[in-house]
């Protein structure tokens, strides 16, 4: 079966695309290396994948580059929430414009999309979030994401192309880029340089941080469960909620560095406060079942 990769060499995409590879697949990465580099594309094509330098936002090179592959795996966008808020066309011309592009490609020619979404699509409550649950994006990033869905759900009713879409919680691994990671990758920077960890907020805010492991794995699973899919949609987390106190407690106690303190600072507008999410759907739907839990997680993270 022959994979179409956008974003392949970002953090995600070059875990999943490893994971391809391993499994048999025949992947094609397409990235523009905004958010990642040519000496890691490099790396992955001498894994065996074929890499396409190109941006989504690009019709005519989307188009030519994605015929002839069987599932398109959407990861590339504009993943930050802060600059989606301080450059919202920006934002909207990659993650509404480009999947627009994708779609339009992907339809022309017949092939299945699996795309990435995110939690933040939802409002901020202290409720565990289901699928169902009200979608009220506090950041320009999560209408994007928002409108992304809308649209898969709209091309895949309309034809015979099958989508879905994944809405990714907190993710966490290793090589993630520090200019768009999440508080874990932050914090293990500080703690390396010995320097004082700072939360935005009191500590009380809390997040379902899900290992990229399972996020591919989750991937995986989506791809032989893509047959009869009109735009559907997952939550891909652990399922838990952490505290971002606790968070920063159990990194410190890891490595041992007592002597680092824990800062505070005020909260960041378009952050989502609270969340943890229901992944009972695709457990039944996809067979995800995580399997790293936190404390495993960040001992990888922390030891490597």
């Amino acid at each position: 079966m022959n994979i179409f990769v956008t974003g392949g060499v970002g953090f995600i995409g070059s875990f999943l695309t490893k994971s391809l590879l391993e499994n048999g697949y025949s992947v094609t990465i397409y990235d523009s290396l905004v958010n990642s580099s040519e000496d890691k594309a490099k790396k992955l094509e001498k894994l065996g994948a074929n890499f396409i330098c190109g941006d989504i936002t690009d019709l005519k090179k989307l188009s030519e580059s994605v015929c002839d592959h069987d599932i398109c795996i959407h990861l590339a966008g504009q993943t930050d929430v802060l600059y989606s808020i301080e450059n919202p066309e920006y934002n909207n011309l990659v993650n509404i414009i480009g999947t627009k592009n994708l779609l339009d490609s992907c339809l022309k020619n017949n092939i299945d999309v699996i795309a990435a979404s995110s939690a933040a699509v939802y409002e901020d409550s202290n409720e565990i979030l289901s699928e169902s649950s009200p979608s009220k994006p506090a950041s320009p990033y999560g209408q994007s994401k928002l409108i992304m869905e809308q649209l898969l759900t709209d091309v895949s009713v309309s034809s015979k192309i099958n989508c879905l879409s994944l809405r990714m919680f907190n993710v966490y691994g290793k090589c993630q880029n520090i200019e768009y990671a999440g508080v874990i990758t932050k914090f293990l920077e500080n703690i390396k340089n010995e320097n004082d960890l700072i939360i935005f907020g009191d500590g009380t805010s809390s997040r379902d941080f899900v290992y990229v492991n399972d996020v591919v794995d989750s991937m995986i699973l989506a791809i032989h469960k893509i047959k009869g899919k009109k735009g559907e949609i997952y939550n891909i987390a652990s399922g838990t909620n952490t505290k971002i106190l606790e968070l920063a407690e159990m990194m410190i106690s890891i490595t041992g560095k007592n002597s680092i303190s824990i800062n505070y600072s005020p909260s960041k507008s378009g952050e989502i406060i609270h969340s943890q999410a229901d992944i009972s759907l695709a457990r039944n739907s996809l067979g995800y079942s995580p399997k790293v839990s936190l404390k495993e997680g960040l001992e990888n993270l922390m030891n490597s």
